[in-house]
């Protein structure tokens, strides 16, 4: 078992981002802050998921009762290229129903679009926070009505950005991917890497 690191926050519900945490070892406890998204709407997706994930660090930071030093936050956006849409991006969050997943998977059908993530990690003891984005081009196949609905059937939308998982059924569909593949699960481990580095801290090693 991996050992010497002290734990950090991490200020997210997202199983994905617990799972590439725990995969690389990296101790943590869960803490879910409360913020008011609403607030970054007026940015581009490129500067709001860096805006969200700071916003986020910063609410764990203030409430986590325990002195851990490190808090890290991660915010992901599903963007598709369009002229008709403010910063020249559609941003597509995540679906209210099976309809509207419907909608977004018809949208990304045959189509590249952009998977944006910020991460965001927070000094207690400084108040410092670094943050890094990574940005993916994802290209995918043309799908069927009846493929939609194989995917809408397996209940994978719920709860995912641009509905659908790279992780999932989302897989079958992806032509091409240019850039980091958790940064599109949903927490770049190489921009994580760096920053944790330039943080001063060490990633543990394996028990002898």
């Amino acid at each position: 078992m991996p050992t010497g690191m002290e734990p950090i926050i991490l200020a997210s519900s997202s199983p994905r981002r617990r799972e590439l945490l725990e995969n690389a070892g990296i101790p943590f406890e869960p803490f879910a802050p409360e913020i008011d998204e609403a607030e970054c709407d007026g940015f581009p997706p490129a500067d709001r998921v860096i805006a969200l994930a700071k916003e986020k660090a910063l609410a764990a930071g203030s409430s986590f009762p325990s002195p851990l030093r490190f808090a890290l936050a991660a915010d992901t956006m599903v963007c598709l290229p369009s002229a008709d849409a403010d910063f020249g991006e559609l941003a597509l969050g995540k679906p209210l129903d099976a309809e509207d997943a419907r909608r977004m998977l018809r949208l990304l059908s045959g189509r590249t679009h952009f998977v944006r993530t910020g991460i965001a990690l927070l000094d207690r003891e400084k108040g410092s926070v670094r943050t890094s984005r990574s940005d993916s081009a994802i290209r995918f196949a043309e799908m069927s009505d009846d493929e939609i609905g194989f995917c809408l059937d397996s209940g994978e939308w719920m709860g995912v950005a641009g509905a659908y998982r790279i992780q999932g059924l989302g897989a079958f569909f992806i032509d091409r991917i240019e850039g980091s593949w958790s940064g599109v699960v949903g927490l770049p481990m190489r921009e994580l890497y760096v920053i944790l580095l330039d943080a001063g801290i060490r990633l543990p090693s394996p028990a002898s």
